[in-house]
Order: structure tokens, then sequence, then C-alpha cells
């Protein structure tokens, strides 16, 4: 081969290296460009579809935190009312109803062999029931050291029979304080009751001026208000308890309180039990 003919050849194949190279070059940053423009594309279509699934997110989760921050920070409040159902029972579920708020009542026995139907009504308005006791004499509920526990067993019974729905709430009369003994709070603890006293006292079973009976009870709350307590109000099925509940509901609702049953569940308010 002649030194001419190697020299075309080489510059040939030279041409032939420097074309294949040039256009993997700008192949490999064709497909590099396109790669970043098909990234951006997704990050971007995925950047959008993140951010509008986070924008739910937010709404339904400051929604959410609205909510609980609502429930969490919402003023508690119990109304309870004793020795019913009596013949003003009736009135106080309507005030109740209007309000659109929910109640706990500790009944007594005979009371609820008496009006069952009343029963009846407080069970499907969605208020707590719980158990009063039978007799409602000192002498007669703490006669014994089961004694207490015997009534609530009775008065469980007869609610249970008269309303179709069972209850481990109860308070017992006139207040733990002073008259349970230790040993009569153990004997309700074995029978799975849970015990409820009060930490705000109406006075409707005494006090017969519903002026004096409504700034009593709002006093009071304010006392538990700035101690951030929750207040249980001890009411009575009392006709003077009916006069003066509209009012004590509005005034409860301005401060902010939310109105709820006693459940089971929920840490009772108790007084110091003595030995």
């Amino acid at each position: 081969m002649t030194p001419r003919k190697r020299l075309i050849i080489f510059t040939t194949l030279f041409c032939i290296t420097i074309v294949i190279f040039s256009s993997s070059m700008i192949l490999g940053k064709h497909l590099s460009l396109e790669a970043k423009v098909q990234a951006t594309t997704i990050n971007k279509s995925t950047y959008r579809i993140h951010k509008t699934k986070l924008m739910n997110i937010e709404v339904k989760g400051n929604s959410l935190n609205t909510f609980f921050q609502t429930k969490s920070a919402a003023r508690v409040i119990y109304l309870t009312f004793d020795d019913g159902p009596t013949e003003y029972t009736e009135e106080i579920l309507k005030i109740l109803h209007t309000h659109q708020i929910k109640s706990t009542f500790f009944m007594l026995n005979e009371n609820m062999i008496k009006r069952p139907e009343i029963v009846e009504n407080v069970v499907a308005d969605g208020h707590a029931i719980g158990c009063h006791g039978v007799t409602h004499r000192v002498s007669n509920f703490y006669k014994t050291m089961t004694s207490p526990r015997e009534e609530m067993d009775t008065c469980a019974k007869t609610l249970e029979s008269v309303s179709g729905k069972s209850s481990k709430i109860v308070r017992v009369p006139f207040g733990s304080f002073p008259n349970l003994t230790s040993a009569q709070k153990i004997e309700l603890d074995k029978a799975d009751y849970v015990m409820w006293d009060w930490n705000v006292d109406s006075n409707d079973w005494k006090i017969d001026n519903p002026k004096t009976i409504t700034q009593s009870v709002l006093t009071q709350v304010q006392k538990l208000l700035k101690k951030d307590k929750v207040p249980v109000i001890l009411f009575h099925d009392k006709e003077i308890t009916a006069k003066v509940l509209p009012q004590i509901i509005e005034e409860l609702k301005d401060l902010g309180y939310e109105f709820l049953p006693i459940n089971e569940n929920d840490i009772p308010v108790q007084f110091q039990i003595h030995s």
C-alpha cells in the first residue's frame, strides 16, 4: 500500500471517529437535557401534587387542631340533679332540651318506681343517669359497712328494670363527707360503683330566692374557673331549680362552658373520705 493510500485511509478513519464522537456528545447532551426537562416536569408536577395534598392536610390539620384545641381548651361543666324523678323533672328536661345540653340525674329508688315514664324520658333525651340510693336517710344509708353498697345495688336494679339501661355512677345521700367511711367506700369500689360528689352547691334545697341561688352558683363557678377546675354543680329536681336554671345556663354559656353528662370513665369529684 502506498503512502498516499495510507494517508487517505487514516484521514477517513479519523474523520469518522470525530463524527461518531461528536454525535455521541450531542446525543448525550440531548438525552441529558431531555432527562432534566422530564425530571423538572415530573418534579414540578409532583410538587404541585404534593403541594395540593399538603395544602389539604394543612387545611384538615388546622381544622382538626382547631377542633381538638376547642375540645381540650373548652371549659367543661357538669350539671347534676338529685332526688328525682319528681313532678318538676319534666320541666327541667324541657329547659335542657331548649338549650341543647346534656346533664346527669342521680335518682332515688322509690321515685323511679313512682315515675318510670320520666326515667325513660331522661334516658331518651340522652342524659346520664345514676343512683342516689333507697332511703335517703343518714341513719339507714350509713348504718353498716355494707349498707351503702346494698342500697345502691337495689337502686341499680330498679334503674335498669325501669330504663333498660345499667349505670355504675352513684351519689351517696348528702355527699360522702362526713358520713361515708373508708370501709364503706371500699365496698362501693368493689362493686365497681363510681361515686360522685360536687364542688358547686346551688343550695336550691334550702334557699327559695332565685337571685340568691343564681349569684351563689356563678360565684362558686368563677372561683373554680380561676383554679382551672371543672365545676360539678349540685341541683335538685325542685320547682325553684326550674326557675333559676335558664338564666344560670345562659350565664355559663357566656363563660364558654360546654355541658357534658357524666361518663363512667370520667375522673370523679369526691370529698375527702374519713376513716
